[in-house]
């Protein structure tokens, strides 16, 4: 499984790096940025919000929700450029003789792993209280989502996102 969870590394920065990109290339509203999975991890695509795409304002109780929870964010076309990775995500769900739970991690760990590589390139830019980056289980209480959250973003924006779903 080694070697599959280093091509899925390099398809996952291929791929975000691009997409991240594409986005910021059309968009000048950019703010939050997610790796987003099923608890199956059955396939990894991004998801994205703009700051024009929130449903509420800050005042509303809701805000937090709508900021951080990728599950209700508006840039959710992943242009095609996750097909590779997929592939690859697939070849290691097709392993025998790996536990599942030891694929699912391993998959998750390498996601959270490139999104800090990108990071610490530069990718999205300069860590801000108004940036957001993270990985996203859709509907789990997933520990590395919490993780992602504090390694990737100001302890301003992890405060709030834990208010919200810690």
């Amino acid at each position: 499984m080694v070697e599959q969870l280093a091509k899925l590394k390099s398809e996952l920065k291929e791929a975000l790096a691009a997409h991240y990109k594409q986005l910021n290339d059309s968009f000048d509203d950019v703010y939050g940025y997610a790796i987003f999975t099923d608890d199956g991890v059955s396939s990894l695509h991004s998801v994205a919000n703009r700051t024009s795409a929130l449903s509420v304002d800050p005042s509303d109780r809701m805000y937090n929700y709508y900021r951080y929870g990728a599950v209700e964010w508006s840039e959710q076309d992943d242009c095609g450029l996750f097909d590779a990775v997929n592939t690859v995500v697939g070849q290691i769900h097709d392993i025998d003789n790996v536990e599942f739970a030891d694929k699912r991690e391993a998959m998750l760990r390498a996601a959270m792993d490139v999104l800090c590589e990108l990071d610490a390139e530069g990718v999205f830019g300069p860590k801000s209280d108004e940036r957001f980056v993270a990985v996203c289980v859709a509907d789990s209480d997933e520990p590395i989502m919490l993780e992602s959250v504090e390694r990737l973003n100001t302890p301003a924006v992890l405060e709030a996102y834990s208010a919200e779903f810690g």
